[in-house]
């Protein structure tokens, strides 16, 4: 468990500060210690403090934002093809990635972009 004030070992993407686990109203995060003229910041398990996934600057957030919304709808909602399960066997294995780094939290800007396309194309068949 992790607890307020905790260091995250990766640093701020943003500006390279240290990023540190904080509570607010809507649960734990890390921020930028060098916010408010750093506004970078990672999320965090709720519970226990975790870091989820890797620290990203805003545009690869921004990929993981879009590479999630299209992998998502491989195992839930109307257009699911496999179960959550299989979902992420098939994210391992098109991205040529172990279990542990098959998390698109976890992923490149790049990580990301190739797999919009493949899934792009894959959600049209």
């Amino acid at each position: 468990m992790y607890n307020p004030g905790h260091i995250l070992k990766h640093p701020c993407p943003e500006c390279g500060g240290e990023l540190i686990l904080r509570n607010s109203k809507y649960g734990l995060f890390y921020g930028c210690a060098n916010y408010p003229k750093c506004d970078g910041s990672h999320g965090a398990h709720k519970k226990t403090g975790e870091p989820l996934g890797i620290p990203a600057d805003k545009p690869t957030k921004q990929s993981r934002i879009e590479a999630h919304n299209l992998f998502d709808k491989l195992w839930n909602g109307p257009e699911a093809t496999m179960r959550r399960k299989e979902a992420y066997k098939w994210l391992a294995r098109t991205m040529d990635l172990d279990k542990d780094n098959a998390h698109i939290s976890k992923f490149s800007k790049e990580q990301c972009d190739k797999l919009i396309k493949i899934l792009t194309k894959e959600l049209k068949t």
